[in-house]
């Protein structure tokens, strides 16, 4: 997610621009072993990413796209998933995954997020703005954060650069095929990732972003990634991209969507995001 300051382009939610310094790769790995042999770049494709924006970690994870962080087990789960659902491929709607969150017709399921430790104090109240702007639209799943256990966990780390870019966070996945949410994702500690993530609100808007993924939510535009500007889009992939019904067939200029690839730097969810939201849960 991109938005631009008078210091640098920077990329949100997954990536900054590696801008500043102090920015080094994390990963203890070497360039040739970050590679993807063929048979890898292929199933990133068959999961639906981009094969392009892929490599491998040093604990032998698959990093995608600059902010999914997926073992191969998961990548094979996802190429070998079979679609039960007819999807819309176009530009910039908005957009979920086959599989959502199981919630009850009639009230709503707790989902329970958990911030770990490691983490400078104002991010502690940006995942609590996060939860209230979720809750206030009273859908039919609720965020509680908890102390211990969680369904969504947010760990911490240094999560070092990808692409020349610096990365803010990094999803685990998408619900699984049992109706159950991501199990969390980690936000970078980083000095070159808390130099943008400096605030609340800041914390707020990586933060909503990374729970739309753990909730089934893909990029607004997937497809052409057009708010990070020119560059490769995502495919729908078996994961599925269902259009959601009722939301806009264009955005505009301003890229107003919480879930838009990079972000213009707004936290709020807009009346289409809203409408998003209510149509799923």
């Amino acid at each position: 997610m991109r938005i631009s300051t008078p210091i640098s382009s920077a990329v949100l939610g997954l990536m900054v621009a590696a801008t500043f310094g102090s920015c080094k790769k994390a990963e203890s790995v070497s360039a040739n072993e970050s590679l993807l042999r063929q048979d890898e770049k292929a199933l990133v494709s068959a999961a639906g990413f981009n094969s392009n924006w892929a490599e491998k970690t040093s604990s032998g994870s698959y990093l995608i796209e600059g902010d999914i962080l997926l073992t191969r087990a998961q990548l094979q789960e996802m190429a070998g998933a079979t679609p039960s659902h007819n999807f819309i491929v176009a530009n910039e709607e908005h957009y979920r995954t086959y599989n959502i969150v199981t919630a009850p017709a009639t009230g709503s399921r707790t989902i329970t997020v958990r911030l770990t430790d490691g983490f400078p104090a104002y991010y502690s109240t940006g995942l609590d703005q996060s939860i209230a702007r979720y809750n206030s639209y009273n859908l039919r799943i609720r965020l509680q954060r908890v102390s211990t256990g969680g369904d969504i966990v947010v760990t911490a780390s240094n999560l070092g650069t990808s692409g020349g870019g610096c990365i803010l966070g990094q999803a685990s996945g998408f619900p699984t095929s049992d109706g159950n949410p991501s199990k969390g994702f980690t936000l970078s500690n980083s000095s070159c990732a808390t130099s943008y993530i400096s605030d609340a609100n800041k914390a707020d808007e990586v933060i909503a972003h990374e729970i739309g993924h753990c909730i089934g939510f893909r990029h607004t535009d997937y497809k052409t990634r057009a708010s990070c500007g020119p560059g490769g889009g995502e495919s729908a992939g078996s994961i599925g991209a269902v259009h959601i019904a009722g939301t806009p067939t264009n955005v505009s200029g301003s890229n107003n969507s919480w879930m838009m690839a990079c972000t213009n730097g707004n936290p709020g969810f807009t009346t289409a995001d809203q409408t998003a939201l209510r149509e799923v849960y």
